[in-house]
């Protein structure tokens, strides 16, 4: 199947970072985020033959529900990390904005007289977010009491301003998350009404720096950045997605075993150093001169007063406290390993 349509990357602002970055923590940030895949699933085994593609236990799972599991390669790397989703009549699946075409060639390459059919559909749907404290009671204003009260990954139909919408409750973090799916026709009508409708309640429109600095502090990993096929799903702390009694899925002996034999040789960690530069991704983690991770994501926390990011650092160094250095511009730069998320 062809996913080569291209979808228009969200702004980097609307207004300051600062006001951006307060409304996402004190408020709620509406965020346009049509550039996440949507991949539709149907057909009697579909649930089935992903349970069998991917790390958790997904065959239980009823309308209106949903779970995070990791696709795997058969080295036990991360392909992707989808957000699956049960509807009456399909499933839903949201993938990294760049793993559209891989998600869709895997799920195809594993079929054969399966009954699956897989089909992109972000071309033809809109996706927005609502992030932060004020979420659940703005969504309720909006959606209804129902969707304010999904519980983490549940999903349901709703009319928000007269257009039929699909919500989803996906935390960002700690931060209470609904995002709203509806047709590409409807988008512009959508993202007016919802930035309408929440002003009154504090919220307004965020940018993708805006959102990078709150994800990079609350820990949430990236497709592309923390989320490849250079690392394994124990490496990048998604152990909560992993089940461990279901049966046989792509990749599942070499994830048993890192398990079993405690043999994950590095981790996703926080770091922090005492300035505001942004150290490139893939600058070198070094302890004694020798290297011991690379960073992954960083940005200037305006809260916090220092640069933090992500990264992964070898077992021996990644527990928090751990003292590391980078080479910046020809200077060497202490970073300390933290704890996420960022406090």
């Amino acid at each position: 199947m062809s996913t080569s349509t291209h979808v228009e990357a969200p702004p980097e602002r609307y207004a300051t970072h600062g006001e951006e970055y307060d409304a996402l923590t004190r408020a709620a940030g509406l965020a346009q985020r049509s550039h996440l895949g949507r991949i539709e699933l149907t057909g009697e085994d579909a649930l089935d033959l992903l349970n069998r593609l991917s790390t958790n236990k997904l065959e239980d799972l009823t309308p209106g529900e949903g779970m995070y599991s990791v696709l795997t390669s058969a080295k036990g790397r991360i392909v992707d990390l989808l957000l699956v989703l049960m509807l009456e009549d399909r499933l839903l699946l949201v993938v990294g904005p760049d793993a559209r075409e891989r998600v869709a060639e895997w799920i195809d390459f594993y079929t054969f007289v399966e009954d699956v059919t897989a089909r992109d559909v972000t071309p033809d749907t809109a996706m927005f977010s609502l992030i932060g404290p004020s979420a659940a009671g703005i969504v309720e204003e909006i959606a209804g009491e129902g969707a304010a009260a999904l519980p983490l990954y549940g999903v349901c139909a709703a009319n928000v301003g007269g257009l039929s919408v699909t919500v989803i409750r996906d935390d960002f973090g700690e931060l209470p998350g609904f995002n709203f799916i509806a047709p590409a026709s409807d988008g512009e009508r959508m993202w007016r009404y919802l930035v309408e409708r929440s002003a009154g309640d504090g919220a307004r429109p965020v940018g993708s720096l805006a959102l990078e600095s709150v994800r990079v502090e609350q820990g949430v990993p990236a497709p592309g950045r923390e989320l490849s096929e250079d690392y394994n799903p124990l490496e990048a702390g998604l152990l909560k997605h992993i089940s461990f009694s279901k049966g046989c899925y792509i990749g599942q002996e070499v994830i048993a075993r890192l398990d079993t034999y405690k043999k994950v040789s590095k981790y996703l960690v926080g770091l922090s150093w005492d300035s505001l530069e942004m150290p490139p991704v893939g600058a070198s983690l070094n302890v004694d001169g020798k290297r011991s991770g690379v960073v992954t994501s960083s940005v200037g926390s305006e809260r916090l007063g220092r640069g933090i990011g992500l990264g992964y650092v070898r077992k021996a160094h990644a527990g928090p406290g751990s003292n590391l250095t980078l080479e910046q511009g020809g200077r060497e730069i202490k970073v300390r390993v933290e704890a996420l998320p960022f406090r």
